[in-house]
């Protein structure tokens, strides 16, 4: 069954007008995503019930408050508009916080940023899966900040986690995970991550990923000079990852050699290393002739049971959650231009936004 096509939400103002914005046409979206979440909570391993979340949830907000104040105005403004408990929008705003105390996991994402020898026209391209419960909502939002830039964001339940700005530079993710354990300067991925996307450069958005980022996501961007960057980050250390002939890569897994002995999220996500591999080898196949079109037919790729890129109609893993492909996205950050498939781009279409 195909789905209709991601409308754009036009958001523009003080972050707290934003936030309103974003609540009122979200309303039905976001308040089904804190549902679908807090139950998810309450019946996994940790039974954590929805007030339990919250508080939990309202640790890291002391912490939000001081790295970026306005976070909190956007974050009360989004609940204004959607007529939810402020409390409640800020805990779905840790909502990968929450699933890795909960140990409420699953999520997975492969990952891919190409660029000079690799690409026909040498500009950098970026590609991704992005992997989550069925029940998952996906937003896009036109974001005009009060300075005039751009922001296309698209948000996975509630949260904003993939941008391209109209300077150019985009981002992908994907879950990385180390054992978990008590970080007194953890941030919610979804407050740094707009933050360091709202940069007017590469290297000014990646000064901000290596302050900020505490694990649990692993990131690559792009720029629209063609420059390509990624980065692996743990509880109190990171590692940056350079393109190897114009090409990044990346699952679930930690890739560098300093976090490898100390990776946790191959025991929850065992298939990212046939993943990994299944991309490479598509990525090889078409080396230095990679446009936008090339990078979607890849995303697409049903491979083996064990390195399947595009995800639908699977059975679980055993004592994990359902997933599947929610969207399919490919940037061309010097075209300003972001291609999005709302769910499996092998049964979905692309849908074009420029900024």
């Amino acid at each position: 069954m195909t789905t209709q096509p991601l409308r754009v939400i036009e958001c523009q103002g003080t972050p707290r007008q934003i936030g309103q914005q974003w609540g009122e046409a979200c309303r039905e979206s976001l308040r089904a995503s804190a549902e679908t979440f807090f139950s998810a909570l309450s019946q996994g391993p940790s039974r954590t019930s929805r007030q339990d979340a919250v508080r939990m949830a309202l640790q890291l907000e002391a912490n939000v408050r001081a790295f970026e104040p306005e976070a909190l105005e956007l974050i009360r403004g989004q609940a204004e508009g959607a007529g939810m408990p402020y409390e409640e929008a800020f805990a779905l705003q840790c909502m990968l916080e929450l699933a890795v105390h909960c140990s409420q996991l699953g999520g997975m994402c492969t990952s891919v940023a190409l660029t000079g020898e690799a690409t026909a026209d040498g500009q950098a391209l970026l590609g991704q899966t992005i992997d989550w419960s069925p029940d998952a909502r996906v937003d896009l939002l036109r974001i005009r900040h009060a300075d005039g830039r751009e922001q296309l964001s698209l948000c996975l339940s509630g949260s904003p986690y993939y941008h391209l700005n109209s300077d150019g530079v985009g981002n992908c993710a994907n879950l990385t995970l180390v054992a978990p354990r008590p970080c007194p300067s953890l941030l919610p991925l979804s407050v740094y991550i707009p933050r360091a996307m709202r940069q007017p450069s590469l290297s000014a958005a990646m000064e901000v990923l290596v302050s900020a980022a505490r694990g649990i996501g692993y990131y690559h961007l792009a720029d629209a000079q063609g420059r390509v960057v990624g980065i692996e980050s743990t509880y109190d250390d990171h590692v940056l990852l350079r393109p190897e002939r114009g090409v990044i890569v990346h699952a679930n897994h930690y890739q560098s050699e300093r976090f490898r002995e100390q990776d946790f999220t191959h025991l929850v996500s065992p298939c990212t290393f046939g993943r990994k591999a299944r991309i490479e080898e598509l990525v090889a196949q078409g080396h230095g002739r990679h446009t936008p079109e090339s990078v979607m037919r890849m995303l697409t790729d049903h491979g083996t049971p064990g390195g399947r890129l595009c995800l639908h109609d699977a059975p679980p893993a055993a004592n994990a959650m359902p997933l599947e492909t929610k969207a399919t996205v490919v940037m061309a950050p010097a075209r300003r231009t972001m291609w999005v498939a709302a769910g499996p781009g092998c049964r979905e279409p692309f849908t074009e936004f420029r900024l």
